[in-house]
Formats: C-alpha cells, structure tokens, sequence
C-alpha cells in the first residue's frame, strides 16, 4: 500500500468518526490510527528511496545537460577562432594579393616608359642621321648643279 493511499483512509476514518460534542473532538479507533502508521513507516522508506533516486537522476540529468551545454559553448568558440582566423587569412592574402598588382602595375608603367623614351632615342638618332644623310645629299646636288670650274673655263663662251 502506498503512503498516499495510507493518509486518504486516515482522513475518511478521521472524517467518518464519532464527534464529541461541545469540544470539537473526534474519537478514532487507536488501533486503526497505529496500524496505519504502521503502513506510512512501512511504505516511508520505499517512497524515499524513489525520491532520492528520482533527485539523483535528475542531478545527473542536470549535469550531463551542463556538460553538453559546456562541450557546445567550446565548440563554437573554436569554431568562431577557426573562422576568424579564416577571415585573416584572406584579408593578408587579399591585401598581399593588392600590393603584387600594384608592384605589377608600377613595373609596368616604368617598362613602358622606358620602352617610349628609348623608342624616342633611336628616331632621334635616326633623324640626326637622316639630316646628315639630307645634308649629304644637297651637297652633292650643289655639287652637280654646279660644274668644275675647269670645266668653265674650257666651255666656250656665247
């Protein structure tokens, strides 16, 4: 029998006894009130030992919760440093990666230039010959319109 059960038929021998009158006391079989004490004593150790295995399990419960709350709170951390550190990563590799298109560019454009002003320096030079070459050139036409002048001398006059 169950305490539960045990103190309900206590309350209806309580309930169903005969009242004393003018004192508001009720008179109950002792016997019957002893006997069911009997049974809660009986019954009280079985019930605590239930409840103590139910408060222990809940305790368990409660810590295996705490752990595995524990053990989730570690792993986004270090999931969080993973990928920040992910995150850095990229951004150096971003930022190398900027500074490698920039160096390119700058080479670039000194290649060019240089490119240009040497370009510049041979047309130059070939102009300088070329007027030289031109200059040559008038001079031998001069030179051609212009006879010996021992072929003036020699050519008859008109």
């Amino acid at each position: 029998m169950d305490i539960l059960d045990v103190l309900n038929e206590m309350e209806e021998l309580i309930e169903e006894s005969t009242r004393v009158p003018l004192v508001g006391k009720v008179l109950v079989d002792d016997e019957l009130i002893l006997d069911m004490v009997d049974h809660i004593r009986t019954a009280l150790p079985e019930e605590m030992r239930q409840a103590k295995a139910v408060v222990s399990e809940r305790e368990r419960i409660l810590q295996d919760a705490r752990a595995e709350a524990q053990r989730i709170v570690t792993q986004a951390k270090e999931e969080l440093s993973r990928m920040a550190g992910e995150d850095e990563l990229v951004k150096q590799a971003s930022a190398q990666a900027a500074e490698v298109i920039e160096q390119a560019k700058t080479l670039s454009r000194e290649i060019k230039i240089g490119a240009y002003q040497y370009a510049d320096e041979l047309l130059t030079k070939g102009e300088e010959n070329l007027d030289k070459i031109l200059m040559q050139i008038r001079i031998a036409r001069e030179e051609l319109r212009t006879p010996p002048k021992a072929e003036q001398e020699a050519a008859p006059t008109k």
